[in-house]
């Protein structure tokens, strides 16, 4: 056997390089080894050129890949971790993730099974992979790098129960279902944290018994699901994270009844809606909620899921928590819980803006603004002049910085060296400072500056005593602001099209993925729109890109728009229930979200 040759595959791949490919040979069947497994007898062949192509079974059973065949006219559908391939038999050109390409050779269909070129299978999800390849012989052997669960959740739907494993990355992997049994293997990392795990999550035994996943042997982890599904189970794939998704279906017989109707919005305040659109890639589902923030029947205000800015909650319960009508999930966020961006409830900052990107303001007139802004933030000590601030309820990013901390940090702030602090109560009056490194607690209703580098030795001039305000803001300026929360890209702006994800510096995955997503709108009537895309149909979580979504906000009736944070964070409630699917098969908990309260649950909620 010749020595293997590692070929690095990105997400777009524009360059492969592989030593030792195989020479021309005839067409035909093939030998094939995928993880040290191979495929059955016809899962692939050689063509004339001696290419190698993967049959739709082979890339669904042995590397994990979804399949779906078309409607007359339109092209195949190949998805795996959110990438999307749509093809055609006999065809060289094709998409990837919307974006056209062409490949030496084209899929081809034999005996109505489609076949497609490992060039393009290449191209499709952001994997490496060994090959190698024996001239002589026609034997094939590719392999994908080694990952781990790094975790197991479920999840219950009216039609089905959901099993989610979540991956240290993305991998391609083998599955096959007995009676009563599904079994997972996907190949594992060398220096996986999780190679020797054993876990063992015993369910309801309604659709599913237990999950089992057994110590790595031969750099492989097993999986072994026990169910009871009447069904075939779904297996497919979804990204950030990556994840493995399995659906364990219900009889049509067994289905829950349809739930109680949503109990409406005041008519006159705001109404709920659900749309159908069509993408490339297939059907998504819009919710949206339409509502005026002017109305005297309800109020729309950004809330945090807990106190502080390091809890994380589910949309059910931040609505619930908040006796909220319902919403819809709001901006960007740290792994830990803090917003990443603007975010201001009732005229409390507690967030300032970041990277000058976009935010929705509403005013205490009803009023919405939507711009991109940045922070104008300062402190001002009685007779000894001001200094600006860089931050709210966040570290000293760099040096020479002055940052302020209020009670939704928390109780205190953790002790540091190098840096000044000064304690400030509700009445503005300094009383106490420290630069001794050691903890210092926040009072009720006021705040703590801390200052490091230069602006540690300009608060060493504040003595207990003297009186400081702060002065917080945004330029451009929106004066009378009430409420505020941060997101991006702009999606529309006047009525068009204007897409900021470059100069607002999102990531590819936010750029120019499909998943699902969560977007504001302003009519021209000055209505706010709060909108929830995703994928429908079997196993389909594909959403909209950017441009589909600025299409769709248009269509809706949006003159300005604005992206929010997605993905499987995208969750949409109506009278206190969960309406959307979220992609993760549950629940994601967030950081914050934007909500609708009716008149009367502002009053049992005491006006909060």
């Amino acid at each position: 056997m010749t020595a293997r040759t590692i070929a690095a595959i990105g997400l777009l791949a524009a360059a492969i390089v592989t030593i030792g490919m195989p020479a021309a040979h005839a067409a035909g069947d093939c030998v094939v080894v995928i993880n040290g497994r191979p495929l059955e007898t016809g899962q692939a062949v050689t063509g004339d050129a001696g290419e190698l192509l993967l049959s739709a079974g082979a890339l669904s059973e042995s590397l994990g890949f979804t399949v779906d065949e078309p409607q007359e006219g339109a092209p195949w559908c190949i998805r795996a971790f959110g990438h999307t391939l749509l093809v055609r038999p006999r065809t060289a050109s094709y998409t990837l993730d919307d974006l056209p390409r062409t490949a030496a050779v084209g899929p081809e269909l034999r005996d109505g099974e489609l076949f497609v070129p490992l060039a393009i299978v290449r191209t499709a999800i952001e994997l490496f992979a060994v090959a190698d390849h024996d001239g002589a012989t026609g034997i094939w052997f590719l392999s994908t790098p080694g990952s781990g669960v790094t975790d197991i959740r479920d999840g219950r739907h009216e039609d089905r129960i959901r099993l989610v494993l979540d991956l240290a990355r993305p991998t391609g992997f083998t599955w096959w279902n007995e009676p009563g049994l599904l079994v997972l293997e996907l190949p594992t990392a060398e220096d996986s944290a999780w190679a020797n795990s054993v876990r063992l999550l015993r369910l309801d035994g309604e659709l599913a018994d237990q999950i089992r996943q057994g110590p790595a042997v031969g750099n492989v982890t097993r999986i072994e699901v026990q169910h009871n599904s009447p069904l075939s189970p779904r297996v497919f794939t979804l990204p950030d994270p990556a994840r493995i998704v399995i659906d364990l279906l219900r009889e049509p017989s067994e289905i829950e009844p349809e739930p109680e109707p949503v109990v409406p919005l005041p008519r006159v305040a705001g109404l709920m809606e659900t749309r159908n659109f069509t993408t490339p890639r297939g059907a998504v589902r819009v919710y949206v909620l339409n509502v005026d923030p002017r109305s005297s029947q309800i109020d729309v205000r950004p809330a945090l899921a807990a106190s502080t800015i390091h809890e994380r909650a589910t949309l059910t319960r931040i609505a619930a928590g908040s006796r909220a009508w319902g919403g819809v999930n709001g901006g960007f966020f740290s792994y830990n819980g803090p917003p990443l961006g603007m975010l201001v409830i009732d005229g409390e900052w507690i967030k300032e803006p970041w990277g000058e990107r976009t935010a929705l303001g509403i005013t205490y007139d009803g009023r919405l603004l939507m711009d991109r802004v940045s922070f104008c933030g300062r402190a001002v000590f009685d007779g000894l002049g001001a200094q600006p601030i860089t931050g709210l309820n966040q570290g000293h990013g760099e040096t020479d910085t002055l940052v302020a901390f209020t009670r939704r940090w928390g109780p205190m702030v953790e002790g540091a060296v190098g840096r000044t602090r000064v304690a400030v109560d509700a009445a503005g009056v300094v009383l106490e400072k420290t630069t001794n490194g050691r903890v210092v607690s926040i009072p009720e209703g006021g705040f703590v500056l801390s200052g490091i580098g230069r602006m540690a030795e300009s608060l060493k001039l504040v003595e207990p005593g003297v009186t400081v305000k702060l002065e917080l803001g945004t330029t451009p300026a929106w004066p009378n602001l009430r409420h505020a929360i941060g997101g991006g890209p702009r999606l529309v702006k006047d009525g068009r099209k204007h897409i900021t994800a470059s100069p607002e510096r999102f990531r590819p995955d936010v750029c120019v993925g499909t998943p699902s997503r969560t977007a504001i709108g302003i009519t021209a009537e000055g209505r706010l729109l709060l909108v929830v895309a995703e994928g429908v149909g079997e196993g389909r979580r594909c959403g909209m890109t950017l441009d589909e979504l600025a299409g769709t906000m248009i269509k809706l009736g949006a003159v300005q728009a604005m992206n929010l944070d997605g993905g499987g964070s995208s969750t949409f409630v109506a009278d206190g229930r969960l309406i959307n699917a979220p992609s993760d098969g549950v629940q994601r908990r967030v950081s914050n979200a934007l909500l609708v309260f009716t008149q009367a649950e502002r009053t049992a909620a005491g006006g909060q």
